[in-house]
């Protein structure tokens, strides 16, 4: 079965082809306005109306999430609370070049990666519903890089689908990308990341320089009125030169 990671690559791929024809097109118009190749653009590629994808129910199905979005997962873990309920999550990491969910995105010859080499993107997703609104930094990474002996503690994860759209984003507004095929790719990735459930998802990229990175991530989050500590989940992980 083909995975989600080659069917999001074809879909991209695709996408920028149309575009960029289209920019031909509109640049070889010259009365035609902009706006019209940007409409053109974004009318191959309509993001579908799709209900919310449902929370993740269980260890394995987390595991097989994140390593569709070609994320490698670590120790499970499970949060502390005064309910004395233990829910479980868990932690992951991939390193760049790489998006998840493409693989390794190029637009026009242009490398737009959500993360780098030298940098890890960092996912942590808890099993069953969990609060995904106000502040989303209760997630945590420590790091420490075991060739170089740098480290970092307390680096916060935010949204992951936030995380990799707008790492795109930053990398495709520095290259020198038509904004018809920035916005067609945008639309794309968007789609792919529609599977990932917003319930308590979190994901960030971190600069921890290549060699091999002992990793773990930890932090608070919210179900109902209940307010959760999750002890780290641990892993290594590769960071590209």
């Amino acid at each position: 079965m083909t995975s989600i990671v080659a069917r999001g690559r074809d879909r991209v791929t695709s996408a920028v082809s149309q575009s960029t024809q289209i920019v031909g097109r509109a640049a070889d118009a010259i009365t035609a306005p902009g706006a019209r190749a940007i409409d053109a653009a974004l009318a191959l590629n309509p993001i579908s109306a799709q209900a919310a994808p449902t929370p993740v129910d269980g260890v394995e199905g987390a595991n097989r999430l994140l390593r569709q979005l070609g994320i490698t997962t670590f120790t499970p873990t499970v949060g502390l609370s005064l309910d004395l309920t233990l829910p479980v999550a868990v932690g992951g990491a991939v390193a760049g070049p790489y998006t998840p969910g493409i693989g390794n995105l190029t637009v026009a010859n242009v490398s737009v990666n959500a993360v780098k080499r030298g940098e890890i993107l960092y996912g942590f997703l808890p099993v069953g519903v969990f609060a995904d609104f106000g502040d989303k930094s209760g997630v945590h990474v420590a790091w420490f890089n075991l060739e170089s002996l740098r480290g970092g503690l307390g680096s916060p994860l935010g949204g992951l689908t936030d995380t990799v759209i707008d790492a795109v984003g930053r990398r495709a507004r520095s290259a020198p990308i038509p904004d018809v095929v920035f916005d067609a790719t945008v639309s794309r990735l968007k789609k792919v990341l529609s599977i990932v459930p917003s319930n308590g998802v979190r994901g960030g990229v971190v600069d921890t320089g290549s060699g091999v990175v002992l990793c773990a991530v930890y932090g608070t989050v919210k179900r109902g009125g209940t307010t959760y500590f999750f002890l780290p989940s641990i892993g290594l992980t590769r960071a590209c030169p």
